[in-house]
């Protein structure tokens, strides 16, 4: 008897537990950018080849906000994404994934795209779709 009632105990456990054995080794929070960045300029495995298909738009992962706003190098003036943070409240997220370049160098930056992620950030959005772009050098 006691063995079952362990048994149970132990199936119960593992459905409140999402990230319990069996389940996929990747689910639970993605990884930081700077990992993605030591697995390219190490090892050269590209941590994310896969995209995801959805509103609309393709991208890798979603990641937080102000782990974004870490990887841009350039200085973005607010009046470079005002009408880009309306444009954000309208349609309730960016129209495309935030692009950071990884090099093999051991950098990620975001340029062409850091006016998205200021202007999300102003607005208050808590994560962005990123597509990440693996170069030989940033």
């Amino acid at each position: 008897m006691r063995d079952v009632w362990q048994l149970f105990e132990s199936w119960r456990s593992y459905q409140r537990d999402p990230y319990s054995v069996g389940t996929d080794p990747l689910w639970g929070p993605p990884p930081l950018i700077n990992d993605v960045v030591d697995c390219w300029a190490s090892e050269g495995i590209m941590f994310y080849n896969e995209l995801h298909h959805a509103n609309g738009m393709a991208y890798h992962v979603m990641l937080p906000t102000e782990e974004l706003e870490f990887h841009i190098e350039r200085k973005v003036a607010p009046h470079q994404f005002s009408t880009l943070s309306q444009q954000l409240v309208d349609e309730g997220g960016p129209t495309h994934a935030v692009r950071i370049a990884v090099g093999k160098n051991g950098r990620a930056i975001i340029d062409q795209d850091a006016d998205i992620v200021m202007a999300a950030k102003q607005v208050g959005l808590s994560e962005l779709p990123v597509l990440f772009n693996f170069q030989n050098e940033v």
